[in-house]
């Protein structure tokens, strides 16, 4: 009888360590891609640099570009180089604005969780690199570059863009390798993503979208909406961990 507790008990350990591995194995995989503009900040912070800085003109670009004529990408080059400011102006109108306060707590969480977070954006390095250093978050970054090209002038380079995808940054094809991939994001730079990704969290525009086009999606107005459902979808995403207490999965989009 000892020995058969003993045994049980040697069994019990074993299947826990397995749980564990399995887990870990699990969680390992699972990705957050996070859009930037609109979304890790409230607002859009190109078109801040815009407002504050370009000629007039940029808004027809920005018609046009509304209007299918251009694609995001040449929308941007030609909007940075309507700007007229030096670094240190950028420097300082960007030292204003604040990121939503509950992503820090977000990737916090979701690294305890064992997942992996980054950021993938439309957006210019300019700006969501200094923004990400003043809110302590070291994330990973993919997106397009605006430089100082002397006499107060900019220019826009995209090294991320993909044959056939009119962005600058294409977000699919920088989280290719991502799966199972969980993308929080708010608009049209978004939506392609939206497709590939086994589920959304989503603002703005890209929560209509995510509707229509009948996507596994919550729609969220702030990080706090994401944090809260968080323990919900990793449990559905990994079966291994217990299911939330409080709130299952298929409550999400109730």
């Amino acid at each position: 009888m000892k020995e058969s507790r003993s045994q049980s008990g040697h069994e019990t350990r074993r299947n826990v360590f397995m749980t564990i591995g399995n887990l870990m194995h699990v969680i390992s995989r699972l990705h957050f891609a996070l859009d930037f503009d609109g979304t890790i900040c409230p607002i859009d912070t190109t078109d801040f640099l815009l407002e504050s800085f370009a000629e007039p003109e940029w808004r027809d670009i920005e018609e046009r570009w509304q209007a299918g004529e251009i694609s995001s990408r040449e929308c941007l080059a030609a909007q940075v180089a309507l700007i007229h400011a030096s670094e240190e102006d950028v420097r300082r109108a960007l030292s204003t604005i604040s990121l939503d306060p509950d992503v820090p707590h977000f990737v916090a969480a979701a690294r305890r969780l064992g997942a992996e977070v980054s950021v993938v954006s439309d957006g210019f390095d300019v700006s969501i690199l200094p923004l990400l250093a003043a809110a302590g978050l070291d994330l990973p970054v993919t997106c397009n570059r605006m430089l100082p090209i002397g006499g107060n002038r900019w220019t826009a380079s995209f090294s991320n863009g993909n044959e056939g995808c009119g962005s600058g940054t294409c977000k699919c094809a920088s989280t290719a390798d991502k799966q199972p991939l969980v993308l929080i994001g708010d608009g049209r730079s978004d939506f392609c993503l939206a497709r590939r990704a086994d589920f959304v969290f989503a603002k703005g525009s890209l929560a209509a979208y995510c509707a229509e086009e009948s996507l596994p999606h919550l729609a969220i107005s702030s990080f706090a909406d994401a944090l809260a459902f968080l323990p919900a979808l990793i449990s559905e995403m990994s079966p291994t961990l217990p299911a939330s207490a409080e709130t299952s999965f298929e409550d999400l989009n109730a």
